[in-house]
């Protein structure tokens, strides 16, 4: 049962990863500012939740859906 769990956390992390690896190459840095500055996180968070080192926190996903035009997480 724990390791369903562990599964389970390990495919919302990489939720981010896959949208992020869509985003064209040209919008990356500007989509990738907007999001350091409206969830109020150091590039180096960023690259954290990319990485999926740490988890994005609840209030950082709505923001992020917003940014994407899309439902990254459901909330």
């Amino acid at each position: 049962m724990e390791n369903k769990k562990m599964t389970m956390q390990a495919d919302r992390d990489n939720d981010l990863k896959r949208w992020w690896n869509s985003v064209p190459i040209g919008q990356a840095k500007e989509i990738r500012n907007q999001i350091i500055e409206r969830c109020k996180i150091s590039p180096f968070v960023w690259g954290n939740w990319i990485n999926g080192r740490t988890q994005v926190p609840e209030l950082a996903k709505p923001i992020i859906n917003e940014i994407a035009g899309k439902n990254i997480y459901d909330l």
